[in-house]
C-alpha cells in the first residue's frame, strides 16, 4: 500500500462536523439510536428492540430502519475514485452498470489523493460531491473521524431493504469494518491478512510449537528468541520501501488490532502495556544500517537468495506473503527442496482474534444527489462479476491489484491460477484467508503521530515515559478538536 507523508487535517475535520449535518427525509437514519450488530434481513418491519440476548452483547441499541424507503430513481450517477487503485475495478464496474442501466448519464471521475483531501474539505460537506466514492485509506486522513461527523450514509438499511444482496455472502467481520456506533458508513470490497510464513527449522530452533507462536505473547516471545540467537536478524523481510523500523511497528500496530481512539465516544484509550511490547520488539530489531538488499546474512548452503524468499534463511523472521498464492507455493516448494517445511499462518491480535486491513472502501455521502444509483453501482462492485474478476487486457490479472474479496464465493475464482492443483496447502490457504475475526485501517492522521512521537523511543534519542506522554498527549488533543 503507498506511503506517504500527509498534513494534518485536524481543524478541517472539525469544521466538516459543523458543515456536514445533512438530512434526507425518510432515507436517513435517526441519530444517536444506533448498534452495533450486523441487522437481518427481513420483510416485515424491522423491530427497534434488539433481544435481551443480542442486547447484552452490543453496546447501542438496534437502529429503526423500519420507516426507511430506497431513495428515488434519477437520471445520474457521479462517481470519484482513488487513481492509483480505483480505476483497476471502478472501470469494469462502470461498464456494467451502463449495460444495465443505459438512460443514466454516467460522470466518472479518478482523482489524486491531494484532489481527495479538497474533496474531503469542500465538495462533500456543501453537498456538491459524488453519488459514490471509493477510497483507500491513504485517501482520507482519518475515515473514521470523518464517518463519525455524519459525512456518508448509513448504509445498514439498503442492505436491508434490497432484496438482491445479502451480508451472509460476504466476509461479514471484514464487512462490519466499516460500521460505528451501529451505522454501516463505509463498505469495503476487498481486504488484506496478516498471512505469515516461517521455516519449520526457524520454529524448531526457538523451541516453539506453531500454536504458539499464533497467539500475541507467542509471537513477541518468538520474536525475543530469534532476536537471541540472530542479533542482526530482522522482524519481517520486507519494508515497502520505507525505513524498516517504521513498516515494522505499522504492520504491528494492525496485525495486533490496536485501535487507540475510541470513535464512538472520541475517547483515547488502549493497552499501553501490548502497545509497548509491539514498541519494544520493533525497538529490539532497530538496525540503522540494515540493507533489505544485504546477502551477506544468507546462509552459504541456501545458493539462492531472494528477498522475497529468504523466510528459510536467518536473514528474517517472518515474510508476508499477502495475497499472493504463487508467492507461497514457490516459498513452500524452495522449504522442501531445501529440506525444509513451509509454516503459514494468520497472526493473532492481542484478543486472540485475527484483524484484517480494509484496502479499498465505498461510501455514498450523505448529500448526494442520486443515492439509488450509488447503491446500484456499490452493489455492481460487490457482485462475483468484479469480487472474482479477471481483467483480459492485463494478463488475465483480476481486478484487484492488492487484496482479497470480500464476497466469500469469489476468493476461489480470485487466487486460482491455470496449472494449480487444489492441495492440502491450496485449502489450507482458503482457510486462512476466510478467518479474519475484524477489520480496520489506520488512519495516516494517526500513522503520522506514531512516527513522530513514537520513534525516537524505537531509536534511542528519548525514553518512553517521554514519547508516550508526548504521544499520548497528541492524541487526546485530536480526538477533542
Amino acid at each position: 500500500m503507498k506511503q506517504i507523508e500527509i498534513r494534518v487535517l485536524a481543524l478541517i475535520l472539525a469544521g466538516i462536523m459543523s458543515l456536514s449535518a445533512f438530512s434526507c427525509a425518510k432515507e436517513e437514519t435517526p441519530s444517536g439510536n444506533t448498534g452495533t450488530n450486523t441487522p437481518a434481513k427481513t420483510d416485515s418491519p424491522i423491530n427497534p428492540d434488539a433481544p435481551a440476548d443480542e442486547a447484552a452483547e452490543t453496546e447501542w441499541p438496534t437502529p429503526d430502519y423500519s420507516d426507511f424507503v430506497m431513495p428515488e430513481e434519477t437520471g445520474e450517477l457521479v462517481v470519484y475514485a482513488d487513481a492509483a487503485m480505483g480505476r483497476s475495478v471502478m472501470n469494469p464496474a462502470v461498464r456494467i452498470f451502463e449495460e444495465l442501466y443505459p438512460g443514466i448519464r454516467v460522470d466518472y471521475k479518478t482523482m489524486s489523493e491531494d484532489d481527495f483531501e479538497v474533496l474531503i474539505r469542500t465538495e462533500i460537506p456543501a453537498g456538491r460531491g459524488p453519488d459514490l466514492l471509493l477510497f483507500t485509506v491513504t485517501d482520507i486522513p482519518d475515515v473514521y473521524k470523518t464517518a463519525s461527523t455524519g459525512l456518508f450514509t448509513d448504509l445498514n438499511p439498503y442492505f436491508l431493504r434490497d432484496e438482491e444482496i445479502d451480508l451472509d455472502e460476504f466476509i461479514v467481520p471484514v464487512m462490519d469494518g466499516g460500521v460505528l456506533t451501529g451505522q454501516r458508513f463505509f463498505v469495503p470490497i476487498n481486504y488484506e491478512m496478516p498471512l505469515l510464513v516461517m521455516a519449520r527449522s526457524t520454529l524448531d530452533e526457538i523451541g516453539m510449537t506453531e500454536e504458539e507462536i499464533k497467539t500475541s505473547d507467542g509471537f513477541l516471545e518468538a520474536a525475543a528468541r530469534f532476536h537471541e540467537k540472530h542479533p542482526t536478524s530482522t522482524l519481517f523481510i520486507d519494508t515497502f520501501g520505507g525505513p524498516r523500523e517504521i513498516s515494522d511497528i505499522h504492520n504491528l500496530y494492525t496485525n495486533f488490532g490496536f485501535s487507540l481512539i475510541d470513535y464512538q465516544t472520541m475517547e483515547v484509550g488502549f493497552d499501553e502495556e501490548m502497545f509497548r511490547r509491539c514498541v519494544d520488539t520493533v525497538k529490539l530489531y532497530y538496525n540503522p544500517d540494515y540493507d533489505p538488499n544485504d546477502t551477506s546474512l544468507v546462509e552459504e548452503s541456501d545458493g539462492w537468495y531472494n528477498s522475497g524468499w529468504a523466510i528459510h534463511t536467518k536473514h528474517c523472521l517472518f515474510d508476508h506473503v499477502g495475497t499472493s498464492l504463487m508467492l507461497t507455493d514457490q516459498t513452500s516448494w524452495r522449504l522442501t527442496e531445501a529440506g525444509d517445511e513451509m509454516v503459514l499462518f494468520a497472526q493473532r491480535n492481542q484478543r486472540d482474534g485475527i484483524t484484517a486491513v480494509m484496502v479499498m472502501n465505498t461510501a455514498i455521502p450523505t448529500g448526494a444527489k442520486n443515492k439509488l444509483n450509488g447503491w446500484r453501482l456499490l452493489k455492481i462492485l460487490l457482485s462475483d462479476e468484479i469480487q472474482g474478476g479477471h481483467d483480459e487486457t492485463r494478463w488475465d490479472l483480476p481486478y484487484f491489484w492488492v487484496g482479497f474479496p470480500v464476497r466469500r464465493d469469489s476468493l476461489r475464482d480470485f487466487i486460482w491460477m491455470d496449472g494449480m492443483e487444489e492441495d492440502e496447502a491450496f485449502r489450507q490457504y482458503m482457510e486462512v484467508v476466510q478467518s479474519p475475526t475484524e477489520a480496520l485501517m489506520l488512519p495516516p492522521i494517526i500513522k503520522r503521530y506514531i512516527n513522530l512521537e513514537i520513534l525516537p523511543y524505537v531509536r534511542g534519542e528519548k525514553s518512553w515515559d517521554d514519547c508516550f506522554a508526548r504521544f499520548l498527549n497528541t492524541l487526546e488533543l485530536y480526538a477533542s478538536e
